[in-house]
């Protein structure tokens, strides 16, 4: 016992976590320390492949969740496209948000994403397959999205790393098309920084989904690459900052 308790409290604290199968797709998702029938749902795409659980305990918004009562969704897609909404996986996880509504009894809101690789192209594909139950988009480090943009009303992060370089060159070409169609879109790369889902990234997210959800508005607008905060800039270069945090971590 006293070689295992050091270890013990050594090891991180687990989620409130369960997990439901639909068609034989395990849905994982983690339970908000508060909730009411007016907590939110934000859907967790993985990288590809992942497994739900695997994606909690990577992207770890625990904090995030419990401060403003969001319930966690993680589905574990595997192969057949599943990134493309309209052949399966987009039905079934409409039917997962239904079923945790359900479950702890939630009104039928707007759900939040984020998505990194494989699960940015969740994210961005899903968006314009069911724009109207979707409030905000996160992304890090995709390689597809939509030929062609028909909603632009929510709010997108997109990061990415300069070394992670065909990737970094679709993700630029994507956010201009996405800021001419009239969305408002937050746009980071890091030098130096290849596929992984990095710190840096991360923290901007949370920051980002926290502002959203605070409420927060646009305090001023930041412009590609120069990183300098003007009063007019370019449609298709603009970036919304909504909090000093946020500005900081965009200027880094």
């Amino acid at each position: 016992m006293k070689l295992i308790l050091p270890l013990l409290l050594a090891l991180p604290l687990l989620t409130t976590g369960a997990d439901f199968t639909i068609n034989g797709v395990k849905f994982y998702y983690r339970i908000p320390q508060k909730h009411s029938a007016d907590s939110q749902i934000m859907v967790l795409f993985g990288g590809r492949n992942w497994p739900g659980n695997r994606t909690l305990q990577i992207y770890n918004f625990d904090c995030l969740a419990d401060k403003h009562q969001l319930f966690l969704l993680a589905p574990s897609f595997k192969d057949r496209d599943y990134w493309e909404p309209g052949k399966w996986s987009g039905k079934l996880l409409q039917k997962a948000i239904r079923q945790l509504e359900k479950r702890y009894k939630l009104h039928p809101q707007k759900v939040y994403f984020y998505g990194y690789s494989a699960g940015g192209q969740c994210v961005a594909l899903f968006y314009q397959w069911m724009p109207r139950k979707v409030a905000a988009c996160g992304i890090h480090a995709c390689g597809v999205y939509p030929e062609k943009i028909n909603f632009s009303q929510a709010p997108f992060l997109i990061t990415c790393g300069t070394e992670d370089k065909e990737r970094f060159q679709i993700s630029r070409h994507f956010i201009y098309r996405y800021r001419e169609h009239g969305g408002l879109l937050l746009w980071k790369y890091f030098p130096n920084s290849c596929h992984e889902l990095s710190k840096e990234a991360s923290e901007l997210a949370k920051v980002w989904f926290d502002d959203l959800l605070s409420g927060k508005k646009v305090i001023a607008y930041g412009e590609d690459d120069t990183r300098q905060i003007k009063q007019r800039i370019d449609t298709e270069f603009r970036n919304p900052l909504y909090s000093e945090k946020m500005r900081e971590l965009w200027k880094k």
